[in-house]
């Protein structure tokens, strides 16, 4: 017993070494360039999709695990080392697979892409996973050119909805607003990681919600309210939303689930609000 705590003293003495320098001081943390980046699943026909980087580990996001349907991976926006990077998605799924007797891990995406440092990119995974349904799944890598800091609210839509056609975005009041006048965003196409994405609109600090209508037409098809928002304080930094100046939200489209598939979500299309950046900080760092 004795000799276990010698030896585990040592360790740990040598471990503090490992992080000072020759005389005695702290190492600082080399971090590279980093780009940040979010995973955002939006395929309708599978189950929950997990992202893994397979070229290295070191400053590489591992929390965009087991993302739903219509769901982020965890911690929103990550630091990556920038540069050529290697990512892969995969999923657990026995439909896939074909072995219905014992699901296994199926591949779903493999992607190698040059992501520049201080940018902001969304992994939006988009398509269908079955074979013959098209578009067929991949991930589209956005780069989300952050609005100007301001102290209104930013706003933009993403049409993600496999199997709507062309859609205009109104803001109002409620969900339930009759919809009238022009919308916020007019005749946005389904994304293939370039068209179908809006640029950032400003808007009034009130509460508001996105509607999705047919282009050229004043039918709601789904909406849903931007989230209000807390406001900052001395003890508590603000979190985005409709009421908090300088927000930056995105609304997507989702496509509903299809039916008999692995996808847990409701039968209809919606919209989901993202936060792309939160308000300043009210509190001392």
């Amino acid at each position: 017993m004795r000799i276990a705590r010698i030896g585990l003293v040592g360790a740990l003495l040598l471990g503090a070494a490992a992080c000072q320098t020759e005389d005695g001081g702290a190492v600082s943390a080399n971090i590279p360039p980093l780009a940040f980046v979010r995973y955002i699943n939006a395929v309708p026909d599978t189950n929950n999709l997990t992202l893994r980087w397979v070229d290295q580990l070191d400053f590489s996001p591992q929390t965009f695990v087991n993302v739903a349907f219509r769901g982020m991976g965890q911690g929103g926006y990550q630091g990556l080392e920038a540069g050529s990077r290697h990512l892969r998605v995969f999923t657990h799924d026995p439909a896939l697979s074909g072995n219905v007797g014992g699901a296994v891990t199926a591949q779903m995406a493999d992607t190698t892409f040059t992501f520049v440092a201080g940018q902001y990119y969304t992994l939006l995974h988009l398509g269908y996973a079955r074979t013959g349904q098209t578009p067929a799944q991949r991930v589209l890598i956005i780069n989300d050119a952050l609005p100007a800091t301001n102290t209104l609210v930013s706003i933009r839509a993403i049409h993600a909805g496999l199997g709507l056609g062309a859609v205009d975005i109104f803001a109002t009041p409620l969900p339930t607003t009759a919809l009238a006048g022009a919308p916020a965003f007019a005749n946005v196409a389904l994304t293939n990681g370039t068209t179908g994405i809006s640029t950032y609109a400003n808007v009034p600090v009130a509460q508001f919600a996105a509607q999705a209508a047919a282009t050229g037409t004043l039918v709601s098809l789904f909406a849903a309210a931007a989230p209000a928002g807390v406001a900052g304080t001395t003890a508590a930094d603000p979190i985005a939303g409709a009421t908090v100046g300088g927000s930056v939200l995105t609304a997507i489209a989702f496509p509903a689930s299809v039916v008999g598939s692995p996808a847990a979500a409701s039968a209809t299309p919606s919209i989901v609000w993202f936060s792309d950046r939160q308000p300043a900080r009210t509190t001392t760092p």
